[in-house]
């Protein structure tokens, strides 16, 4: 099963205004990208795309690239429960997932983390047997009927109209009569090729729910930790090697917790920082044994250090692996001893609840039993 995620209002949320220096309620934005409307202040819903009395509209462009960090915490949360991940676009990833608890463990845990972060305004998600299933039923269908379970597929794509897809055909297809996506399949190949030339094979590929490009997870993962002495209170300024010590020990026990958290290790630490001048610094060494360990990535760390002043500094681990303890501790945990030959009272414990990490352990126990 394939789950599509996206983020309403992912740009505007994190766009810097050009008049950051006056009031943040100074203007509209529209933000472009590639000259297409890719976000816009949420407020223009209601007044519609024209000049506002009070407020003026600008229009600006953005690259994707400059939102990549903001969509980070996402994609680790993603990756709680599924290492296979592709990311579209800052705002919006795919998921595959093998087995069917996760799957609807990480639906249950993706809406709620949705509600409890009140920046988010919304969020969409679609399940399916593809990408472009999963992407249509998200855009289409609300509650559980984003799920499009493979055996309906094809009902779901008759009632598509082929007007949702941004096809250079559309208006081409409906004067051949086709409505819908699933239409598409039923329309010979040979017809096609005709009217349409090479892109008959990617219009009968949606009509059956196909993806022209595969599901590919994305290999590249790495966590990264990062502060800027100039703007750190106390400092606000570049700040010396031995000075560095109790931000570094923080910095790799953030990053050892994460590992931990995602059940890996990292085999490559990498420093990068500006050097009081403005210089750029970066610095990379190879563990002989991956690690999650906080002191040995401090170690590390501090190994890696230029003798100068910094103002800035970024710590990143890469190269990771599957911890090789994930294995030994999934299905079992010490349990607490209990007491023998004497009887425990009764005790009714309101309010429990069991944390993701531990409900993910029953699911994966469930899941290869």
């Amino acid at each position: 099963m394939i789950v599509y995620c996206g983020l309403r209002h992912f740009y505007i949320r994190h766009f810097e205004s050009p008049r950051a220096s006056e009031s943040q309620s100074d203007a509209y934005y529209i933000l472009t990208h590639k000259r297409e409307i890719w976000d816009f202040s949420p407020e223009l819903k209601e007044h519609g795309f024209t000049n506002h009395p009070t407020k003026p509209i600008c229009t600006i462009p953005i690259s994707l690239s400059d939102f990549a960090p903001f969509a980070q915490e996402w994609h680790q949360f993603s990756r709680l429960y599924t290492e296979e991940l592709e990311v579209e676009y800052p705002h919006a990833w795919y998921l595959r997932f093998r087995q069917r608890p996760i799957f609807e463990q990480f639906v249950v845990d993706f809406r709620e983390k949705l509600q409890a972060d009140k920046g988010i305004e919304g969020g969409i998600w679609g399940a399916g047997q593809s990408k472009i299933v999963a992407k249509l039923a998200a855009h289409n269908r609300t509650g559980s009927d984003r799920i499009v379970p493979p055996n309906q597929t094809r009902f779901f794509l008759d009632r598509i109209p082929i007007r949702r897809l941004p096809l250079p055909e559309a208006d081409s297809l409906e004067k051949l009569g086709i409505k819908t996506v699933g239409e598409l399949e039923k329309i010979p190949a040979a017809e096609l090729s005709i009217q349409f030339g090479q892109r008959a094979i990617l219009l009968q590929q949606l009509g059956r729910g196909q993806d022209s490009i595969p599901f590919q997870p994305r290999q590249d993962l790495t966590y990264s930790w990062n502060l800027d002495f100039t703007a750190l209170e106390g400092f606000l300024r570049p700040a010396a090697a031995h000075e560095l010590k109790p931000y570094l020990q923080q910095g790799a026990q953030k990053l050892a917790a994460t590992l931990n958290d995602q059940q890996k290790v990292a085999g490559q630490i990498k420093l990068e920082a500006q050097l009081a001048q403005g210089t750029p610094f970066e610095k990379k060494r190879l563990f002989k044994q991956a690690t999650n360990d906080a002191k040995a990535l401090l170690r590390a760390a501090e190994s890696l250090l230029p003798d100068d002043f910094l103002a800035q500094i970024r710590i990143t681990v890469d190269k990771l692996e599957p911890s090789p303890l994930a294995q030994l501790t999934m299905f079992w945990e010490p349990q607490a001893p209990q007491l023998l030959g004497e009887e425990l009272p009764d005790y009714t414990q309101v309010g429990m609840k069991l944390s993701r990490r531990e409900r993910l352990l029953i699911l994966w126990e469930e899941c290869f039993r």
